[in-house]
């Protein structure tokens, strides 16, 4: 399973998984992404960030993507890790998709029950997205 929504009263809450960090940051972006309808992967776009820890890369990151797709009129369909550095918490990755206007929308990626973990069974991400 690549990654899964949960029930939440008023925003959507998903965790996401992977064997590794880049993979489940890349499942995690397909979630928030799934939530704008289907696009195509005419444009691509590329991405480079670093932060304190990996819960501000990953928040940093998906909020990264929903900005530019607001600003540019893009749907986002994928995300492809291009290189992690787990020492100095940083990520270069691209977004596939197209211009189109998103099915939904959604306000802000936030910090509210957050969760970045590793365990014996991968990474898991959780992220709350303000509707």
């Amino acid at each position: 399973m690549r990654f899964r929504f949960l029930e939440h009263t008023a925003d959507i809450l998903f965790e996401a998984y992977g064997e590794s960090y880049p993979e489940a940051f890349e499942n995690a972006a397909h979630a928030m992404l799934s939530i704008f309808g289907e696009a195509g992967e005419k444009e691509k776009e590329p991405f480079s960030l670093s932060a304190h820890n990996l819960e501000e890369l990953t928040v940093q990151s998906l909020a990264d993507l929903l900005a530019h797709m607001d600003a540019h009129e893009l749907v986002f369909s994928r995300v492809h890790v291009d290189s992690f550095d787990a020492k100095s918490k940083s990520i270069s990755f691209t977004a596939y998709g197209e211009k189109k206007r998103p099915r939904d929308t959604v306000k802000a990626v936030t910090y509210h029950e957050l969760m970045v973990k590793r365990d014996k069974k991968g990474w898991t991400i959780r992220v709350l997205l303000d509707v």
